[in-house]
């Protein structure tokens, strides 16, 4: 009900880069864009360098007064304000071992709610004021990453390095915890020549380890974004379901014509056209191929280790 009634609100100061757990916003957006924009510095002949940044704990992490204040800045609602803190700061816990032994009770005095919708909302407005960079953000909910496209490799690390200052003091202003360890950094360029140059970007004098494919928002990114080892692992995870589906099709037991359906569409088609907008221009997508029937209402898929299914979209007359 509170989520029904701030939503409006709080939706409309919302940073356009900031896609988590939005109306209209999705994975598939953030991971379009930002393939889009290194593309665009290919064709600018650039080099492009992508920080994906990671928080340690970041909903258990959120300051209560932190939030508070901010909360106060974007809803203009004093009652409101009051009463969601009440929901958030009276809160405690006690932990029983095995053997029966208990701790003392503890209160929380930081951290939203796990599992309630609120909570997304409210991490949401905790993060919504991150600081102006000259790298371009990229963020869903506590996925955040940055891009900086230059010329050459030294102006873009120097671009980078500079923003990762920026942002780490604003981590620490608000409480927030930036894990260095996972932290990784990544360049998107076409030069073999710098193929296996490495970013020289550090935080706290600590060095960022730097990786040739890195996950972002469970799509891997490669120097040249040719989707392959992507890709690959789509291939290898729906060969998988598509054998679980085979079995429940057996002609000696097997499930009914729509529970095959549905059971298709959620495992194996999900997963194979999951950001296809992002890499369905690869030429390494033909491992995962899609295709109607003569009907019109039946979907192919085929590439899967020379196994094809066949699913009926339209009704659930057969598979």
């Amino acid at each position: 009900m509170i989520h029904s009634r701030i939503e409006p609100v709080v939706d409309s100061q919302l940073p356009r880069e900031q896609a988590g757990f939005r109306r209209g916003r999705s994975t598939v957006d953030q991971v379009t864009l930002l393939s889009q924009d290194i593309e665009d510095s290919f064709q600018d002949n650039e080099k492009a360098g992508v920080v994906y940044l990671d928080l340690t704990a970041a909903y258990d992490t959120v300051w209560h007064r932190g939030l508070h204040l901010k909360l106060l800045r974007t809803i203009p609602d004093r009652h409101m304000v009051k009463f969601i803190m009440e929901m958030l700061t009276n809160r405690s816990f006690v932990l029983q071992t095995s053997n029966g032994q208990r701790s003392r009770l503890r209160r929380l005095r930081n951290g939203v709610q796990q599992g309630s919708v609120l909570s997304l909302m409210l991490f949401n407005i905790y993060v919504h004021d991150l600081p102006d960079t000259t790298s371009r953000k990229y963020g869903y909910a506590d996925d955040l990453a940055i891009m900086l496209r230059r010329p050459t490799g030294k102006a873009m690390e120097d671009g980078l390095n500079d923003d990762l200052g920026t942002l780490v003091a604003y981590f620490q202003r608000w409480r927030l915890q930036l894990n260095i360890g996972k932290t990784v950094a990544a360049a998107y360029h076409l030069s073999t020549r710098e193929a296996r140059r490495e970013l020289e970007l550090r935080v706290n004098n600590k060095r960022l380890e730097v990786k040739q494919a890195p996950k972002y928002l469970g799509v891997r990114l490669d120097r040249t974004l040719s989707f392959k080892q992507h890709l690959e692992e789509v291939k290898a995870k729906v060969t998988s379901r598509v054998a679980l589906i085979r079995r429940l099709a057996g002609t000696t037991w097997g499930a009914c014509a729509k529970t095959l359906r549905i059971s298709t569409q959620a495992l194996v088609f999900s997963a194979a056209e999951y950001c296809a907008p992002a890499w369905s221009r690869s030429p390494h997508a033909k491992v995962i191929e899609f295709g109607y029937g003569n009907d019109n209402e039946s979907l192919i898929i085929k590439g899967f280790s020379e196994l094809d299914l066949t699913v009926k979209l339209g009704s659930a007359d057969g598979i």
